[in-house]
C-alpha cells in the first residue's frame, strides 16, 4: 500500500518525513552525486513545504522505499521555478486540478521482486490520490523511456528533450484515466485500491 501524508499529518506515520528525506539524499546525493540541499544524510528543497503531499511505500520495518512527491501547480513548483524552458506547447499549468510529481525515487536496495512493484503501485497511488481531489492529470521531468515503460498511452510531451542534473529529459503531462500503469497492474496483480490514507490525509476539496 502507498500511504499519503503532509508536514500536518506526517505525526501520523511514524518517522516516514525523516524516512522519505533519507531515501532521497541516499538516491541523489550519495548514489547520484547531484549537489542538493542535504543536512546530515536528509535530502531536502524548497518545495518541502505544508502544500506537499508525499506517497510513500515502507516497508515492514516502516522505512521509505519508494516515493512521490505532489505539488499543485498554483504555487511555486520545480518546472516553474527551475526548467521552464522545457516547455514550448503552450504555457506553464497554474491550476489547482494539475499536479506535479517531483522527487520520485525507489530504493534500489530492496529485493528486486518486490521492487518491481513499488514505481507501479505509486503511479496508482496518484491516480487515486488526483481522483480523489478532482485533478485533471500531473505534469513533472523525467527520462523519457522511464515513463514511457510504465504509461503505454496518454502521455503528452510538452518540449523536447534537454540537459537535466546530468541526463538527457522532457517535460510532460499525462491526464488522470492515463497514469495507472494498466499492463504491469496486471502482470503484477497490483490491486484497483492501493492508496492508504491516515488521519486527516484525504485531499482538500478543490472548488469547482
Amino acid at each position: 500500500m502507498i500511504e499519503a501524508f503532509s508536514v500536518a499529518t506526517a505525526h501520523h506515520f511514524q518517522d516516514a518525513l525523516a524516512s522519505q528525506a533519507r531515501l532521497r539524499y541516499d538516491v541523489f546525493v550519495r548514489r547520484r552525486k547531484l549537489d542538493h540541499s542535504s543536512w546530515r544524510g536528509l535530502e531536502f528543497d524548497e518545495f518541502d513545504t505544508p502544500a506537499a503531499t508525499y506517497l510513500v511505500w515502507r516497508d515492514q520495518e516502516r522505512v521509505v522505499r519508494g516515493l512521490a512527491r505532489l505539488l499543485r501547480t498554483t504555487g511555486p513548483y520545480m518546472l516553474r521555478s527551475y526548467w521552464p524552458h522545457l516547455v514550448e506547447d503552450g504555457d506553464l499549468p497554474a491550476s489547482p486540478k494539475i499536479f506535479e510529481v517531483t522527487r520520485v525515487c525507489v530504493d534500489k536496495s530492496v529485493d528486486p521482486i518486490i521492487r518491481q512493484t513499488i514505481f507501479p503501485e505509486l503511479l496508482c497511488a496518484i491516480q487515486e490520490f488526483l481522483q480523489l481531489d478532482q485533478g485533471v492529470g500531473m505534469i513533472g521531468v523525467t527520462r523519457e523511456h522511464l515513463l514511457a515503460h510504465f504509461v503505454r498511452s496518454g502521455i503528452k510531451w510538452l518540449g523536447p528533450t534537454h540537459p537535466i542534473e546530468g541526463e538527457m529529459e522532457r517535460a510532460f503531462f499525462v491526464p488522470t484515466q492515463s497514469i495507472r500503469p494498466v499492463w504491469h497492474c496486471e502482470k503484477l496483480e497490483i490491486g484497483n485500491s492501493v492508496l492508504a490514507f491516515g488521519p486527516e490525509t484525504i485531499p482538500e476539496r478543490t472548488a469547482a
